[in-house]
């Protein structure tokens, strides 16, 4: 549930210092062949199966700092690069520009997968293993930015971020204006142990159209009473996220009520057994709230391809460990997502008692002129509320007209994420 605003404060300023960006001048002046499309990833010999100079080389792969050596372990195909940092001071990666040149502002998504072993992060570091871009603007300024940082001893994962979700206040985007060209860094910085990276890619997208999901969180009763209703009025379906043990309690849908929603066009996702914070539990409990959930929802002959955190709270090791399950793991992060969305960092827009409807209006507004998705979230619609999370029904029923105003195309969370999800 929505009761824990404290712990979802921390959690947004840890990921805020996971993500700082690195000083200007992190990558000094290089001359560097352009990268050219292929198969829609702009950069070349992503796979790594091209040598270099040598064998401990991958052609078009320049090495950072320590650099990395090629190896035979792989994601696909053969090879991949490997990094590997003996102390906190050592800072190992490889690079490659890819020019863009943009004369308006579009997406781009830059990802990869990584292996780890042993990796420890140095106290308050945050780059760990993780993809990190060195951004040139049309107008010569620089930005900086990493994915989330990757620990321990894992398996191979798929990490990235879009340069267009970045947004340090959820309102501003970070990157504002069309890019010139960009650094891709796989990286391994403030951490010891060893790294490996496969399948990296650059892609830039062509945002084709808007769309918005109406989107409920806990499974309350008022979703049915309330929100049902008002989305019927104008044949919009909606998305109900369920905490499986308060089906049936006092407030809460019962069984009946959450399978007449996705039988009448609902999305039904799951949002955990007992809504604790998945970061500060054991691995055995982690992955019995993650997978325990769907197996809950499955056998009363619901479908669910979605996860939703409680309290927003997640990292690298619970985004792993949903995408084992799910399609998506949504947080609490707001903002709205561009086309090539990273399907576990997707923002939402957040409805609470004092959020007016010209607000709403905006969002869609935004969503309309950049062709975004916007997931629009909810918890009670009722008159009043034990803390901020809730809107009244006149106000609901008015902020459900402004979507129909809109024309945005009103879709569930999963056609939503099928509609602008990033490519592997």
């Amino acid at each position: 549930m929505k009761k824990a605003s404290n712990l979802f404060s921390f959690f947004v300023l840890l990921l805020f210092a996971i993500t700082m960006v690195l000083p200007a001048g992190f990558i000094l002046a290089v001359s560097a062949a352009q990268a050219v499309v292929s198969s829609n990833n702009l950069l070349l010999n992503s796979s790594i199966e091209t040598q270099g100079a040598s064998s401990r080389e991958a052609l078009n792969w320049h090495p950072f700092h320590k650099g990395y050596r090629r190896v035979k372990a792989r994601h696909t195909g053969r090879w991949s690069i490997r990094l590997r940092n003996a102390n906190f001071s050592e800072m190992s990666g490889a690079w490659q520009r890819i020019d863009l040149q943009q004369t308006e502002v579009k997406p781009v998504f830059i990802g990869g997968w990584v292996k780890g072993g042993r990796i420890v992060n140095a106290p308050g570091g945050y780059y760990g293993a993780s993809m990190y871009a060195e951004i040139h603007l049309a107008d010569g300024t620089v930005k900086y930015w990493n994915s989330i940082a990757n620990t321990g001893s894992f398996g191979w994962r798929w990490i990235g971020f879009n340069t267009r979700e970045i947004s340090l206040d959820g309102v501003n985007k970070f990157i504002d204006q069309p890019i010139d060209h960009i650094f891709v860094v796989p990286i391994l910085s403030q951490a010891t142990g060893a790294a490996y990276f496969d399948d990296i890619t650059a892609r830039e997208y062509e945002p084709t159209a808007a769309a918005v999901t109406l989107m409920f969180d806990d499974g309350e009763t008022s979703t049915y009473t309330e929100a049902k209703p008002a989305l019927e009025n104008y044949d919009f379906p909606g998305t109900s996220a369920i905490i499986t043990s308060y089906v049936n309690d006092s407030g809460f849908m019962n069984w009946t009520e959450i399978k007449d929603l996705q039988a009448n066009g609902w999305e039904i996702a799951a949002h955990s057994i007992t809504h604790r914070d998945l970061t500060a539990l054991p691995a055995r409990q982690l992955k019995r709230e993650l997978y325990s959930s769907k197996r809950q929802l499955i056998r009363r002959g619901l479908r669910v391809n979605n996860f939703v955190y409680p309290y927003g709270a997640y990292n690298a090791y619970t985004n792993y460990q949903a995408s084992r399950w799910y399609s998506s793991a949504r947080g609490y992060e707001l903002g709205d997502n561009p086309q090539g969305a990273y399907p576990f960092t997707v923002k939402v827009r957040s409805v609470i008692n004092t959020t007016p409807l010209s607000v709403v209006q905006g969002w869609l507004a935004e969503a309309q002129a950049n062709k975004t998705w916007v997931v629009i979230v909810f918890h009670t619609i009722a008159a009043t509320g034990d803390d901020a999370y809730y809107v009244m029904p006149e106000m609901f029923n008015k902020m459900v007209d402004a979507v129909a105003a809109s024309g945005i195309s009103v879709v569930t969370y999963n056609q939503g994420l099928n509609q602008f999800r990033a490519s592997k």
